[in-house]
């Protein structure tokens, strides 16, 4: 069962860490922490606001946590604060059923993205050009810093990643993204967004690595097939 006691949300310079009101307070510090050994690079070198809402917190609980998030995260975080902006609460409007003709492909092939139509892109997505496509994309080259990718599948790129991606972009968490080398200036998994770090280690050899989403954090993990 999925654990919903800490959520981390996060966006290019913020992060929303959403408590569950009833969880204890040293649960809730215990969990936080989990989750910052375990969210990877992608904190390192970033300066960040923090936020919290859900559970109610003391000025002596708010410092602790503050403390916990500067000393484990790698990131400069600049304040600890509740979030006491009110949610945008948004109306739904009742949509009228769609001709067979218009219903979009995407809402056949991308519901667990195991599958589907797939674009191959052969070439450097250069500074400034956009590649986008409604299902997966494959590009057989590098993505230049400048250059962006977008598909409401996953994302794969046999080359370096260096530029923007977003993958889901319709929404679906389930999409991933694959790159011979993984070092995007912003990497998007349907509406989580992360960045790359400033530093990261360089090596006389690209090591395939995979991204994903998992309790509202991209993970990294190296993509190497057994032996």
């Amino acid at each position: 069962m999925k654990d919903s006691s800490v959520i981390f949300k996060s966006t290019l310079d913020c992060l929303t860490i959403i408590m569950k009101e009833e969880e204890d307070y040293n649960t809730i510090y215990e969990k936080i922490e989990k989750k910052i050994e375990s969210s990877g690079r992608f904190f390192k070198g970033t300066t960040l606001s923090v936020k919290y809402r859900g559970k109610k917190l003391s000025k002596e609980e708010e410092n602790k946590i503050f403390e916990l998030l500067k000393n484990k995260s790698g990131a400069n975080i600049k304040s600890f604060e509740e979030d006491t902006e009110e949610p945008v609460k948004v109306e739904r409007e009742v949509q009228k059923p769609m001709p067979h003709s218009m219903i979009r492909m995407s809402n056949f092939y991308f519901k667990n993205l195991d599958e589907g139509i797939t674009k191959f892109h052969r070439g450097t997505v250069r500074s400034g050009q956009s590649v986008k496509f409604d299902g997966n994309l494959v590009v057989i080259g590098d993505v230049n810093p400048g250059g962006e990718v977008v598909a409401t599948g996953n994302v794969v790129v046999m080359g370096s990643l260096r530029g923007v991606v977003h993958a889901g972009s319709n929404g679906n968490r389930e999409a991933i993204v694959v790159a011979l080398n993984l070092q995007p200036t912003q990497l998007r998994i349907a509406d989580v967004i992360t960045r790359s770090p400033d530093e990261k280690e360089i090596s006389g050899q690209f090591v395939p690595e995979l991204a994903y989403v998992k309790e509202d954090i991209v993970y990294i993990e190296r993509y190497l097939p057994a032996r």
